[in-house]
């Protein structure tokens, strides 16, 4: 899912940088915004978990008993917490949200991690690169922090998947796999929206539409699990690939990134559950990393096992989306079996199927394919009117690579304004 942006959007790695007038600032790769996170005025974090229906709240109370159940079975484990990390517990979480990439809902099974507190500094992953274990930090973008020599308290950006793995993989570490990375954000079975709870972004409560680029880490206050700017500040690299829910896929074409950065504009481009991706080898000024690490023994939740590197569901029944109930191996609409599977012999009643969705692997998405079409999106006339003078008139690039629309919208003299899956929407003349 991508990126609304303040300033006209460009590819997710590599973007020009546009001066606009107005309200905004000059951006590259994301979007602008007022007022500087550095000022410490942030507003305490919120604590109500971000719901959007009755049968939601419903399924959140379970979830929570869900995991005080996980907790009190777990063994004991006296291992200290690394210093600069926080122990996120063992449980289970209902993973997703709205739209297509982010659905649908399906249970997470999250074994006990230790995650870095807040993301990895300048000055942090300089030690690597002296270390000669990493690539230097890249200069081709004007939001790169190693442009700025008094940014080593701010998270390292401009590095690629492969820069971020090494710099962990030095520590003993490693990058978070997508589950572990939403789990943490949405304080487990809290299920929050944002790492605070419920409540939008701001620029009070984190760096989220900051037009002068990063902000130093732990600005603001920390969210779940006392974890600093899960939410916004710069997107995070997981160690996973990216494929089509509720699949965890074991290849691809792309690594998934998460948590909103300070470049966007848009409060639902901030939420937990939003996905991103980016090719191994690309990287942008608004993406930077925090690691993970495994305790000693291997602890998961009550009713799973640890396999091939993550806890699997062995036992009980798979959490399933509000209206949905697990039946015949699978969630379904009220627990409702279809008339073909209630014929004798059929797979019985909240079993477990032998190989779930989630244990199966994603096929790669190839849109080379392509070709990007052009058609009208007056939708979007008015916030083509207000951000880009001279430019009054939405048009929608769809289909196709993103590399593949972007010679198209600069020849017909637009300007972007926001990019998704498969399509790239511009102001035109």
């Amino acid at each position: 899912m991508l990126e609304d942006r303040l300033s006209p959007l460009s590819a997710p790695p590599r973007m020009s940088v546009l001066l606009l007038r107005g309200a905004f600032a000059c951006l590259s790769l994301a979007a602008c915004g007022e007022g500087a996170a550095s000022s410490g005025s942030a507003a305490p974090a919120a604590s109500t978990p971000a719901l959007t229906s009755t049968s939601e709240a419903a399924s959140t109370a379970a979830l929570s008993a869900s995991a005080a159940s996980s907790a009190a079975s777990a063994p004991s484990v006296a291992e200290p917490i690394p210093d600069g990390m926080v122990l996120i517990p063992e449980g289970y979480f209902l993973m997703g949200g709205e739209g297509s990439e982010n659905t649908p809902r399906h249970e997470g099974v999250v074994g006990r991690i230790y995650l870095d507190k807040h993301e990895v500094t300048v000055a942090a992953y300089a030690e690597c690169v002296s270390a000669g274990l990493c690539q230097p930090m890249r200069k081709d973008n004007p939001f790169c922090n190693t442009l700025f020599p008094d940014r080593q308290k701010h998270p390292v950006n401009c590095i690629d998947w492969n820069d971020a793995t090494a710099h962990c993989k030095r520590l003993g570490k490693r990058l978070p796999r997508e589950v572990e990375w939403e789990y943490a954000a949405r304080g487990g079975s809290e299920q929050r929206l944002y790492s605070w709870g419920s409540d939008e972004p701001s620029r009070e409560n984190g760096c989220y539409m900051h037009e002068g680029g990063s902000c130093e880490v732990a600005a603001y206050p920390a969210g779940a699990f006392g974890l600093f700017d899960m939410t916004g500040n710069v997107w995070e690299w997981t160690d996973s690939f990216y494929g089509p829910y509720p699949a965890e896929a074991e290849t691809g074409l792309f690594k998934v990134y998460r948590g909103g950065s300070w470049s966007r504009r848009f409060a639902k481009w901030m939420r937990n559950d939003l996905r991103n991706r980016y090719r191994v080898d690309e990287q942008s000024g608004a993406l930077g990393f925090r690691c993970a690490k495994d305790p000693a023994v291997p602890v998961c939740p009550k009713d799973a096992a640890y396999e091939a590197g993550r806890c699997v569901r062995k036992a009980g029944e798979p959490l399933c989306e509000p209206g949905y109930a697990f039946a015949g191996g699978a969630c379904r609409p009220g627990g409702v079996l279809p008339a073909s599977m209630t014929a004798a012999g059929t797979v019985a009643s909240g079993s477990l199927p032998a190989t779930s969705a989630s244990q199966a692997s994603a096929a790669p998405v190839d849109p080379t394919k392509e070709v990007p079409m052009r058609m009208r999106s007056p939708s979007f006339d008015k916030d083509c009117e207000k951000n880009f003078p001279g430019k009054p008139t939405a048009y929608q690039w769809k289909g196709g690579t993103f590399q593949a629309r972007e010679p198209l919208i600069a020849a017909a003299g637009c300007k972007k304004r926001d990019i998704g899956v498969g399509w790239s929407s511009a102001c035109c003349p």
